[in-house]
C-alpha cells in the first residue's frame, strides 16, 4: 500500500501561526518590561508566564531561556527607542571627533531611555550566566563601535600621547558604561543633557591631543573601519555568525555607502 503524501501546509494557516507567534513573543515581552520595575535580582518565569497568560514552555519556545528573554527586550527597547538610526548617524560624521560625540549622546540617551530595564540587568548579569555572556557580546561589540570610532582619529593623527585606537577605544567605553550614567543621573540628578556634556568633555578630554583639530580630507572610510572593528570583535571572542547580523543591524554595515554624506 502505498504512503501517502503530507497534504502541504496551506500560505494562510503558515501566516496565522506566524502571527500567533508574534503577538505571542509580544505579549511576552510586554509581561517582562511590566514586571521588571517591582523586581530585584529576581522575575521568576512563572510570574513571567503568569502574568502574559501563557504557559511556562512558551517562554522556552521563544526565547530558549530567560535570560534569551531579557536580551530580547534590551534590543527590542534597542529597535523601539530609535537607538539604531541614531548609530547609522554616527557611522555617517564627517571625521572622527563629530562621529564621537554622537555616539556617546547615542549611548547616554539610550541609558536613559531604558534606565528602568538596563538597571535590572545589571543586577541581573552577575547572578545569571546566560544574561552575563549576551551582555558581555553587547559590551564586544559596543567596543568594537567605539574603536571604529578611534581609528579613525588615530588616521587623523588626534589620539593623545600618541597613543593607540586600541587603548583609546577603551577609556571611551569605560566613560561611557551605564554605571557612569547611574553616578550623574540617578544618584547625583543631573539631566540628560548635563549628563552627555560631562562625559562627552571626559572622554574627549582623555583621548584627543590639545591643539588638534579634525581632519575631513580623506574623509572616513567607515565601511572598512566597521569591516576592521567587525574583525577586532570576532578575535575578542564574538560569535561571528551573530556579529554579522548584530554588527549591520547596528552600524549599517556593509549594505550602507562606505564614505560620509
Amino acid at each position: 500500500m502505498a504512503l501517502e503524501m503530507a497534504a502541504p501546509v496551506r500560505p494562510y494557516i503558515q501566516r496565522r501561526r506566524a502571527e500567533l507567534r508574534a503577538d505571542t513573543r509580544a505579549r511576552l515581552l510586554a509581561a517582562t518590561r511590566e514586571l521588571i520595575p517591582a523586581s530585584e535580582t529576581s522575575l521568576p518565569v512563572t510570574a513571567i508566564a503568569r502574568h502574559a497568560g501563557v504557559a511556562v514552555q512558551t517562554i522556552y519556545d521563544q526565547f530558549g531561556s530567560k535570560g534569551g528573554l531579557l536580551i530580547a527586550l534590551i534590543a527590542d527597547e534597542q529597535a523601539t527607542s530609535g537607538l539604531m538610526d541614531s548609530f547609522r548617524h554616527v557611522f555617517q560624521s564627517e571625521h572622527g571627533e563629530e562621529a564621537m560625540r554622537r555616539m556617546i549622546a547615542a549611548t547616554v540617551s539610550f541609558w536613559h531611555r531604558a534606565w528602568v530595564i538596563v538597571e535590572f540587568l545589571l543586577r541581573v548579569r552577575r547572578t545569571d550566566p546566560v544574561v552575563r555572556r549576551e551582555m558581555e557580546f553587547i559590551d564586544r561589540l559596543r567596543n568594537a563601535h567605539y574603536w571604529a570610532i578611534t581609528k579613525r582619529l588615530e588616521q587623523e593623527g588626534r589620539i593623545r600621547g600618541g597613543r593607540s585606537a586600541d587603548s583609546a577605544a577603551d577609556q571611551a567605553f569605560a566613560l561611557t558604561i551605564a554605571n557612569v550614567y547611574e553616578e550623574l543621573a540617578v544618584v547625583r540628578g543631573a539631566t540628560l543633557p548635563d549628563v552627555i556634556a560631562t562625559i562627552t568633555e571626559a572622554v574627549l578630554g582623555v583621548i584627543l591631543e590639545p591643539g588638534t583639530a579634525p581632519v575631513l580630507d580623506p574623509p572616513p572610510d567607515w565601511g572598512a573601519l566597521e569591516e576592521a572593528a567587525a574583525d577586532r570583535a570576532k578575535r575578542a571572542g564574538s560569535d561571528p555568525a551573530r556579529l554579522t547580523v548584530d554588527w549591520r543591524s547596528t552600524a549599517g554595515g556593509r549594505d550602507r555607502p562606505s564614505q560620509s554624506g
